[in-house]
């Protein structure tokens, strides 16, 4: 007789115990998914977790979308029953979630913040299902997983055509991105953290690097094209790369992340650009102050090998 049909004979059943799971709360645009898709990739790593992702931010707003399944990335977007699973009693992220952690002490363990998580600046490692809420800015993390996430976050499928044109322009000679993000950080609560970096910035950059590396060309991406020519020189070296206005900012950043050299601006996108590309010998750039508000820590962010100017 089998060992199955001896169970089933004696009345025990043994039920299989199920992996906990993780749920990672996605919000913002893709260089904040992909923040919140290193911390929970990082974890469920170690664990051996279910990945998942809550996106139902983006049901109720339209400025920005959900990108993630745009790419190789691992994990699946969180179902209904999944929510309600980790988040019970609560329905669903909200207010009830935050009354339950104030009354339950429990609670704490299973709705996690990132203010309270990175107190110590140490991933912890969780050892049952739960739902993590924050942004998770922090360079450690994804460079702690670099060779992975390197093999994840690429596109699944090809760049429309004008874009696969420019990255072979841009192969055809020594190149760096620059990235002038203006567009929402200039409305109030986005100035008062993070500020705009100024022309002085971008001219310094370009100096530097064109002290040390011969025919470089720059390629100019900005979410506000013609504030852009405002701020940076329009000279023979450099290349406006703002003809594809189709919405699919994922792949300007694939775009950025293949020149030779990067100077970003204070933003999670040139970010992610600067991280995931490959070449070896690259100088990344970053503004001296990634953040206006002084009380917010920018070491967290920026990764101290990177240059500041």
């Amino acid at each position: 007789m089998s060992v199955a049909s001896q169970v089933r004979k004696s009345g025990v059943v043994r039920r299989r115990k199920l992996k906990p799971t993780l749920i990672v709360r996605i919000r913002g645009g893709i260089g904040n998914q992909l923040f919140q898709y290193a911390l929970g990739r990082k974890i469920t790593l170690e664990t051996g977790m279910k990945l998942r992702f809550d996106r139902s931010e983006y049901d109720k707003y339209f400025n920005r979308s959900y990108c993630l399944n745009l790419l190789k990335t691992q994990g699946l977007s969180a179902t209904e029953s999944e929510i309600l699973s980790v988040l019970w009693p609560a329905q669903s992220f909200g207010q009830t979630v935050r009354i339950c952690r104030k009354f339950y002490p429990f609670y704490q363990r299973r709705y996690r913040r990132e203010d309270e998580l990175l107190q110590n600046r140490e991933v912890p490692v969780l050892k049952q299902s739960a739902y993590l809420d924050g942004y998770w800015q922090k360079w450690e993390i994804p460079f702690s997983i670099e060779e992975l996430l390197r093999k994840e976050i690429v596109l699944k499928k090809p760049m429309v055509m004008d874009r696969l044109k420019l990255l072979q322009r841009i192969k055809s000679g020594p190149s760096a991105a620059l990235h002038v993000r203006y567009g929402d950080y200039s409305q109030a609560h986005n100035l008062q953290n993070f500020g705009l970096c100024s022309p002085g910035y971008y001219k310094g950059a370009m100096d530097f690097l064109s002290e040390r590396i011969p025919g470089l060309t720059f390629y100019v991406f900005s979410d506000s094209p013609e504030r852009a020519r405002e701020v940076i020189p329009q000279q023979d070296n450099v290349y406006f790369a703002d003809s594809i206005q189709d919405g699919n900012d994922f792949e300007d950043l694939m775009v950025m992340s293949s020149c030779d050299h990067i100077v970003t601006a204070n933003s999670t996108f040139s970010w992610w650009a600067a991280f995931l590309n490959e070449n070896e010998a690259k100088h990344v750039i970053a503004p001296l102050k990634w953040y206006k508000n002084p009380r917010l820590d920018d070491s967290l962010i920026v990764p101290s090998h990177w240059q500041r100017l």
